[in-house]
């Protein structure tokens, strides 16, 4: 596959994207997330997140520019480009992307200054000299054709956060408990390589579905969710026929028609509700087994590298939820071995 031909809607299944990581198959669930080039990543990631809040950008430019740190390092895992690099220029292309354009000399500047001053201090944009940001434009703007190559030149987005929305109103969850902790969920979710895997839909769905399912009693939990806490990931096996749906729902078209008016309007969440938008079970699964995984790798720290400690000392993922996904899979475990 070519860098051109690998525009930003193509999706690859987990072993595709372990085989460009590595020429061994991986067999540690957690392995792809210990991988050198997702550790980098990830530092693009966080820069990314914190330099598009200090700019205002909206959570759809910053998943954007998520998702196209991971595009390029997928398809470059060898690349020797700074993380401060990446994570600018792929913020400076999804702003483009999503019409929310701001001056390359604002997004280097709070660049420079994420590095520069110390934590709780206020960022002084103007303070910084043109002589820095031009000195890091170079750089910057050369890694941007890197990243314009990884995505074919193809600047059509798709995104799962308003799809998220209408999805928690059509199942009438608390707004202010579960629909914030899938809201969390779904940003997180950026930090991993699920949206290089999952249109939209699998990930508003996924989001909503352990949301919903870490505010239940442990016995009430969801069978097909429990399920895949403890079996092995194997990616999109047999959702071909839903996937080719998933293909005509995502080409270009608003989040209005992403979701046909025949829909139910209200979601029984005791069951496998995602079906009805043509989403495979076996997707939501794994959506769900891998941002455990995700999680659990920063709740337990004898599992979790230096590496993984640090960035959650950096706020990733977010602290809270790392703690409550840990004990909520250790009491489905205890419920499991009880039965």
């Amino acid at each position: 596959m070519s860098m051109a031909s690998s525009s930003r809607r193509t999706f690859m299944t987990r072993k595709a994207i372990e085989s460009r990581l590595s020429s061994s198959e991986t067999t540690d669930r957690t392995e792809l997330l210990a991988h050198p080039s997702m550790v980098s990543a990830t530092k693009s990631c966080i820069l990314a997140k914190e330099v598009g809040r200090s700019l205002g950008f909206p959570a759809r430019t910053i998943a954007t520019a998520q998702l196209l740190v991971h595009r390029v390092h997928i398809f470059q895992p060898s690349s020797t480009v700074s993380s401060s690099d990446l994570g600018a220029a792929c913020l400076l292309v999804a702003a483009k992307m999503e019409e929310t354009i701001k001056r390359v000399r604002d997004i280097l500047a709070h660049t420079y200054l994420l590095f520069a001053t110390p934590v709780g201090t206020e960022f002084e944009p103007h303070s910084v000299p043109a002589s820095v940001t031009d000195k890091m434009r170079h750089s910057v703007l050369a890694v941007e054709q890197t990243v314009l190559d990884a995505i074919g030149f193809d600047f059509r987005t798709a995104h799962p956060h308003l799809l998220f929305v209408k999805l928690a109103q059509m199942a009438r969850v608390p707004q202010d408990t579960t629909a914030r902790t899938g809201w969390l969920i779904l940003a997180d979710a950026f930090f991993t390589t699920l949206p290089v895997q999952y249109p939209a839909v699998v990930l508003a769905a996924g989001a909503l579905c352990l949301a919903w399912n870490l505010d239940l009693d442990v016995k009430d939990t969801v069978p097909c969710i429990r399920k895949a806490l403890f079996a092995q990931s194997q990616g999109r096996r047999n959702s071909r026929d839903a996937w080719r749906s998933l293909g005509r729902m995502h080409n270009g078209r608003d989040a209005d028609a992403r979701i046909p008016c025949d829909r139910p309007t209200a979601l029984d969440m005791a069951t496998e509700w995602w079906t009805e938008f043509g989403v495979a079970t076996l997707d939501v699964q794994s959506f769900v087994r891998q941002i455990v995984d995700f999680y659990v790798l920063f709740f337990n720290t004898s599992v979790a590298s230096a590496e993984h400690m640090e960035r959650h000392q950096n706020g990733l993922p977010n602290k809270d939820m790392s703690q409550r996904i840990g004990q909520w899979r250790i009491k489905q475990s205890e419920f499991l071995n009880s039965g």
